[in-house]
């Protein structure tokens, strides 16, 4: 028993956070909003009311995002009583932590802050937020959020002159405090009184547009209890979206919107410039609300006109069929470019029918409201929090049961439970005379059919199973029912309630506990760093004041089940807080103030989350078909950096993960030892650790994991080293073989559409190193204009510097000293030092001794017989005239990288000093000359006593192309070197991913034990680069792979993915080489790296350094 509860204790400490980069989700933007909760007097329908601002805006401000946008939203509660925000319709994937209703977060205490910290993944379209607890709904507190397509996915539709948001709803005059005590004292509500547009009441919103364009308005009920529908006069609506859904582009004359739905329609201001109406008024009522708005033409002639158009008011059968005629747009793009209805919803079998019945009654005398007979009831601590910590007594699955009962009302904490990644079916029935409006959490659903009566199973004939609409929120006319498919993809406790807020409030909800057991973040995401804790308030109060830090991590309970239960639930905290007391007590002792440590599971799935991250940033560059990727610094200039190679790109980033660094290392020392492969070595890392979390996972001790690696690295090598072909004794196929290997680099570089041309310059350019591996002799100039084919290969070396005036333009049998001296004129540089002089000849004086001293050490620079000098400093005017004289070329301001090279290849030693001339080492070179490149001059020397110098012109469209186009030559100059010395040579494409894979499976089935399956997670882990290069040419690589493994079954297989074609090639027969050095540099330092990384068991961050105080 203590045991277990010593388990529950330590399951609450090891949650993970991880903070990546300075920005995590790595990609992804990030939008930051500050907000402050105030109460305000507001006047929507002419009497003062105590309403509830945002920024002191009612509504509160509008939430602009673009898919996959990471939102953190500051929430700071100046009200007298908790609060807390939900966001209708955003999926929080994987985090229902944050979803903002009583079931998963604790409320904002009054004078406290909560940020949200929200991703909108793969969602476009229109939602809004608003506040759950206390009836604050009825008190404003509510705004739009609109979620923008990415630039590179199409929209079905021009883009509007103009997008509106459109918030409408029914209104009470009493403030929601009086409201709330109306139901907490059992009774019903009486009828709204009036209805809202934005805030306003009749005539207060309006709309301005220009005649003859297209606007987009964003339509939501965020209303209390009634439908509404919406018209404007004179306009019909074009429906395009529904809650992140592209519909077909059908036209209406007027909409109906139901509680909690959002749609988006396209208006054209097509008619006479003037005002027109907008009317929005109750459905299913006696009486009918009604209230105005207008629409304003900025050419408008006169105001609104005639009466306000009329509209449906309880014809059930006109918005059943206008439901029903809401399809999906199949072809169009979602928040993904592949189309809306490449999800074959209707294909997939469902698992599981749950029968979801409303109705309402009396509970000891109160009016209450329930679902299959259970009215809902919140417990103290929120059924995430006690889920996740796994505190007895909050809740039971199974309180509620997945059919309706037809039993009497009764209260409990109603949640259902249900398996991740099923495919379910829900039917909603209602039996009652009201329209119901049904909204879940996390989630977009399927709304397959609707129809009056009751639903049996022949009801599934008039199901549509092809193009129904994903959405958030369905409604259920009276007396009917409603079907919806459910995907359950997204782990969490999900709150499934009616927007009728009465109902809501008086218990027509539960919670859908989405379930599975394993603990792998790729399922679920750990509770937020920053959550609110509530419980037990007398303890945690305690905590907070005596143990801040150990109260962070401790949560608190109290539950609402019998006397005996709230004991034992007591009882194990009590156990739990003494146990995280002592543990934390000692870590405080350990280490000083802001140290802190992160131990076993936490430790390690931190690096695994850090190093995955990396790697999921740079594979989608891997391969002749990878992407850009676009760096922009922060400093004054904004440089921008455009760029696939792994390791420019991960140098450039600033990270925070340790793990994530140990790749980053690897990725430079792999370009520094053989110039490429550092995508791949990043690449294979993340997917290696990738493999070894579910390893982990699944109960394998990472030290076998370790071991198993160990002997598949070997069986991989050891299969590599049976298939490398080594040429080097014949120079012509050992050229050919260096041809093929540049041409295979170059692939996926900028250079791949002139991967011939420049092939040639580099294995030509290393040749003439004749063995070395100094590509210092190779040097590389950019020059913009003309186009890449442009560059050529010069023998010689090439300063980026142009002739003085006066000066000899052709030099043969050149003498040239290289210096960094200074040539300006002599002067007191003595910091601080004045010379004061009573009369303009002293200054003359001064001057003439300057340049004496000058004229001196000029003919101490002549005195070494040379013809030319090359300075790294400036050479001022006197002494370059003194130059001129003597008929010596003087080159200035040479930057140090052209002097070293310089001074390399023509044989000199850079000189500073010049009164020994004898100790001066002159370089040498048979001519100088002036040359064009292009439209500059530069300076040509060729002979040079370096016979393997040589100079690569590059030409090109802009100063970008040339950075990338030089980052590209010089990975393929340094395999062409590596290859030279080790000149074993084997196929690329995949090829050998495919050939170590096979290998170690074959190990794999050898071998007894755990290990066997750390063998075989590394031949997966080999078999993802193929993948990955199949994934970013945009091909199958589930249909290549499966080719690409039968193909390698046979005997002296060369087969590869060919990303040209798209289909599994011949890599002998393309030509596509690598060389051995650089697969086998990957293959040590990713499993060396992936070993470093597992065998991480605890993360210590040590207490910055203070600057003491100096006297």
């Amino acid at each position: 028993m203590l045991l277990n509860l010593v388990r529950s204790a330590l399951s609450a400490v090891l949650c993970v956070t991880v903070l990546l980069f300075a920005t995590v989700g790595a990609e992804d933007p990030y939008r930051f909003f500050n907000w402050n909760v105030t109460y305000g007097d507001i006047y929507p329908l002419g009497v003062r009311q105590q309403g509830i601002l945002i920024n002191g805006q009612f509504p509160g401000p509008e939430i602009y995002s673009v898919t996959n946008d990471n939102l953190i939203i500051n929430v700071f509660n100046s009200l007298n009583e908790p609060f807390l925000l939900s966001w209708n319709g955003i999926q929080n994937r994987r985090n229902s932590f944050e979803d903002g209703v009583n079931g998963t977060t604790c409320p904002i205490p009054p004078g406290k802050n909560f940020t949200y910290i929200l991703q909108v993944k793969d969602q476009i379209g229109s939602f809004y937020y608003f506040p759950t607890l206390a009836f604050h709904k009825a008190a404003g507190g509510f705004g739009g959020i609109r979620i923008l397509s990415r630039p590179r996915i199409p929209v079905p539709f021009p883009d509007p002159a103009g997008d509106y948001t459109i918030l409408i709803g029914d209104w009470y005059k009493a403030n929601h405090t009086a409201l709330k005590a109306i139901l907490d004292r059992g009774k019903k509500l009486h009828f709204p009184d009036g209805i809202l547009i934005n805030g306003r009441g009749p005539g207060g919103a309006s709309f301005t547009v220009e005649q003859g364009k297209t606007y987009r308005l964003r339509i939501s009920n965020v209303g209390l209890q009634n439908s509404l529908n919406f018209r404007i006069q004179g306009h019909t609506l074009k429906l395009v979206e529904v809650e992140g859904t592209h519909t077909l582009q059908t036209t209406y004359s007027s909409l109906d919107v139901h509680l909690g739905q959002s749609y988006s329609v396209l208006v054209t201001a097509d008619q006479p410039g003037q005002d027109y109406y907008i009317v929005v008024s109750s459905r299913f009522t006696n009486p009918v609300l009604t209230t105005t708005g207008v629409l304003h033409y900025s050419n408008s002639a006169g105001r609104v006109s005639g009466p306000p158009p009329g509209g449906p008011t309880i014809q059930i059968d006109w918005s059943l069929n206008q439901a029903r005629s809401i399809r999906t747009n199949l072809t169009a793009s979602g928040p993904r470019p592949n189309p809306q209805g490449s999800y074959h919803y209707g294909l997939i079998n469902t698992t599981r029918t749950i029968r979801l019945q409303n109705s309402a009654g009396l509970v000891n005398g109160k009016q209450r409201y329930a679902v299959n007979s259970v009215s809902y009831v919140a417990a103290d601590t929120p059924l995430k929090l006690a889920d996740y910590f796994q505190i007895q007594g909050v809740f039971r699955v199974g309180s509620i049961s997945a059919n309706p009962t037809g039993g009497g009302i009764y209260i409990d904490t109603s949640v259902l439970g249900a398996d991740y990644r099923a495919f379910i079916e829900i039917v909603f029935e209602n039996t009652e005379d009201i329209l119901q409006t049904w909204h879940l959490n996390g989630y977009a659903f399927w709304v397959v059919g609707m129809d009056g009566g009751l639903w049996t199973t022949a009801s599934r004939n008039s199901y549509n199973l092809r193009d129904a609409v994903a959405r958030s929120t369905t409604q259920v006319y009276p007396k009917s029912w409603t079907a919806i498919y459910l995907a359950l993809d997204n782990v969490g406790m999900w709150n499934l309630r009616t927007e009728y807020w009465a109902r809501q409030y008086l218990g027509q909800q539960f919670y859908l506990r989405v379930y599975t057991p394993t603990t792998s973040l790729r399922d679920e995401y750990p509770i937020p760093k920053n959550a609110l804790l509530c419980g037990i308030e007398s303890i945690e109060n305690d905590m907070h004041h005596n143990h801040p830090k150990t109260s962070a991590h401790i949560l608190s309970l109290r539950s609402t089940t019998t006397t005996e239960t709230k004991a034992c639930a007591t009882l194990l905290f009590r156990i739990q807080l003494t146990f995280f007391i002592s543990i934390f007590m000692a870590i405080e002792r350990i280490f000083k103030d802001e140290a802190n440590e992160e131990k076993g599971e936490r430790a390690r799935m931190a690096s695994f989350i850090g190093a995955m991250a990396v790697a999921d940033l740079v594979k989608t560059t891997l391969g002749p078909k990878g992407m850009d990727k676009i760096l922009q610094s922060t400093g004054r200039g904004r440089e921008v950096t455009v760029t696939n190679d792994g390791a420019t790109i991960l140098k450039s980033l600033h990270i925070d993960n340790p793990a994530a660094k140990v790749l980053v290392d690897i990725s430079k020392v792999q370009d520094d030892e053989v110039g490429d492969g550092t995508t791949s070595v990043v690449v294979l890392a993340g997917e290696l650790l990738r493999e070894a979390e579910k390893l982990v996972a699944a109960k394998i001790h990472p030290m076998t994991i370790i071991s198993g690696y160990r002997m598949a690295v070997d069986c991989a090598r050891n299969a590599l080293l049976q298939k490398v072909v080594d040429n080097k004794e014949d120079a012509e196929k050992f050229k050919s073989d260096l041809m093929k290997i540049a041409m295979t680099t170059l692939s996926s570089k900028i250079l791949s559409q002139d991967k011939e041309h420049f092939a040639k310059l580099a294995v030509d350019a290393v040749m003439r190193l004749k063995g070395s591996t100094n590509l210092e002799s190779i040097q590389i100039i950019k020059k913009p204009g003309g186009s890449l084919t442009d560059s050529f290969l010069d023998e010689g070396f090439i300063l980026d510097k142009k002739i003085g005036l006066g000066q000899p333009k052709r030099i043969e049998n050149a003498k040239i000293l290289v210096a960094n001296t200074a040539m300006d004129t002599d002067k007191v540089k003595i910091y601080g030092a004045r010379v004061r002089v009573d009369s303009m000849s002293k200054v003359a004086e001064i001057e003439g001794a300057e340049k004496e001293k000058m004229r001196e050490k000029v003919q101490k620079i002549i005195a070494h017989g040379i013809n030319c000098f090359v300075n790294r400093q400036l050479i001022y005017n006197f002494p370059e005239e003194l130059f001129a004289d003597a008929g010596i070329l003087a080159i200035e301001h040479a930057d140090f990288d052209g002097i070293e090279r310089l001074a390399l290849v023509t044989g000199g030693e850079i000189a500073s000093t010049f009164d020994n001339p004898e100790s001066v080492k002159l370089g040498h070179c048979k001519l100088i000359e002036e040359i064009m490149i292009g439209e500059d001059k530069l300076i040509h020397f060729s002979g040079v006593e370096l016979g393997q110098a040589c100079t690569i012109v590059l030409r090109g469209a802009s100063h970008h192309v040339l950075d990338e186009a030089e980052r590209s030559l010089h990975d393929a100059l340094c395999v062409l070197s590596q290859t030279v010395n080790d000149s074993r040579v084997l196929l690329g494409g995949g090829w050998p991913e495919m050939v170590m894979a096979k290998e170690v499976d074959e190990l794999a089935r050898k071998t007894p034990g755990k290990k066997s399956h750390a063998i075989e997670a590394f031949s997966r882990a080999l078999v993802a680069i193929p993948t990955i290069i199949a994934d970013n040419a945009g091909l199958d690589s589930a249909e290549l792979i499966a080719q690409l493994r039968a193909e390698h079954h046979k005997e002296g297989c060369t087969a590869g993915i060919d990303v040209i074609s798209g289909s599994v090639g011949d890599m002998a027969q393309r030509g596509i080489s690598e060389a051995f050095k650089v697969k086998q540099a990957v293959l040590l330092s990713a499993t060396e790296a992936a070993e470093m990384i597992l065998r991480v068991d605890e993360i210590i961050t040590c207490a910055p350094r203070r600057r003491e105080d100096r006297m």
